[in-house]
């Protein structure tokens, strides 16, 4: 009897000293997430600060270099250039996060994915709490393509930013790079942002103050999301099987989405009444864009509305998670992705042929001649939302099924 009651009392003694040790780790992570978000917050506000004293003297320099650019173009640049911007667009967003998905495990490729679409809910509320002409809005000068949304802060500086940094820091941590690997892949991340932001400026669709503010949003979103809320995020994908309903629909991530569509419908429906365009703007936008062949302005606000509704399809990605981790039985290979690189491009391949479907309306849908509702569901919302539904609920079982993901479980 008194041994049974010795080895009762150690079992608990640990138990007890394990739950403290769980429970003080939590604790200093809560506290380190705090600070950090405090940290944040401050240098965020002093950012802002130096972009309101300064945001009218960058724009009105950037005027002349625009028309100085644009009067020393030629074909091939327009090319060049036009194949970067393309690097921080919807198209390269749907290769990077499905890239990502294959390399990562589940948890980290979601961070991927709520970083890129958080900067572009972000980029519509400040575009349209700014509401800042482009420069081909105020001034002579002719874009190669005309974007018609509000320009500040610079979409794709804040993406670009965003999204390359965050799958560099991630990329660090999968192959735990050495210091001298780091800064290598940090400089070649931070030149390629650079050259996005340089294509801008080419292209005459932006102002330096305004990629300046895209660069300041953008880098305080992968810090936000790779280190303020990173364990946050990693425990709550991994724990996904084990939520509650309530729990998955009504959480802080999902509060956030509801609240930034509620802000962009509001935007959409009230923003040009409370700041409309000034006329002169559609008189200079149409003498600019004259020369562009199917270019039709809308106000900016509508325009905004049509972009920002691609940061909406996240809901693909997150009911996918779901659906993934407790319906699909493949939740329990947590490291599925760790295979030789002839088994994961292969596995690329496979899983994007058998989903390539879902985003046939990227293809199919046309581009012209139909009203902008239609557009925004059926090349937009509709197959960009299916794809990430696909890509997060069904590849791993499609490569489950082909023999293409490690089934060790740990």
């Amino acid at each position: 009897g008194d041994a049974l009651r010795s080895a009762a009392q150690a079992r608990d003694k640990v138990e007890f000293t394990t739950k403290s040790k769980a429970q003080r780790s939590h604790e200093r992570q809560v506290k380190q997430r705090n600070e950090d978000f405090m940290m944040l917050m401050k240098v965020l506000a002093v950012m802002l600060i130096a972009d309101f004293a300064t945001r009218e003297f960058f724009f009105q320099a950037s005027l002349p270099h625009l028309k100085m650019i644009e009067q020393n173009r030629n074909d091939a640049l327009n090319k060049v250039f036009m194949a970067i911007s393309e690097l921080s667009d919807k198209y390269a967003y749907v290769v990077i996060i499905g890239a990502t998905y294959h390399v990562f495990d589940v948890p980290n490729a979601f961070v991927v994915t709520a970083t890129i679409y958080t900067a572009l809910g972000v980029l519509s509320i400040t575009k349209s709490v700014f509401h800042e002409a482009r420069p081909f809005f105020v001034s002579d000068i002719t874009p190669t393509k005309c974007w018609l949304e509000y320009g500040n802060p610079s979409g794709h500086s804040i993406t670009s930013s965003a999204l390359y940094l965050t799958v560099w820091d991630l990329m660090c941590r999968r192959f735990q790079a050495d210091k001298s690997q780091r800064r290598i892949s940090l400089a070649f991340t931070l030149f390629t942002c650079f050259m996005i932001a340089f294509s801008r400026i080419y292209h005459g669709v932006h102002t330096y103050n305004q990629i300046l503010l895209g660069w300041m949003f953008g880098i305080s979103l992968y810090y936000f999301f790779c280190h303020v809320v990173y364990n946050d995020m990693i425990r709550f994908c991994s724990q996904t099987d084990r939520k509650t309903c309530s729990e998955l629909f009504f959480n802080n991530g999902t509060f956030v989405f509801y609240a930034i569509y509620a802000i962009a419908i509001f935007n959409f429906l009230f923003g040009n009444l409370i700041h409309p365009a000034p006329e002169e703007w559609a008189e200079t936008i149409n003498r600019n864009c004259s020369k562009l062949s199917g270019q039709a302005y809308d106000d900016p606000e509508t325009e905004n509305f049509i972009r920002f509704n691609l940061a909406s399809t996240i809901a693909g990605s997150y009911l996918g998670l779901i659906i993934e981790q407790r319906y699909m039985g493949t939740h329990k290979y947590k490291e599925f992705n760790k295979t030789t690189p002839f088994i994961t491009m292969l596995r690329v391949i496979i899983c994007t042929i058998t989903g390539s479907p879902s985003l046939a309306g990227l293809i199919l849908c046309p581009s012209k001649g139909i009203h902008w509702t239609t557009k925004l569901l059926f090349k937009t919302v509709i197959p960009i939302s299916l794809g990430n539904f696909y890509l997060f609920g069904c590849s791993k079982y499609v490569a489950l099924k082909a023999g293409l993901i490690n089934t060790r479980m740990v």
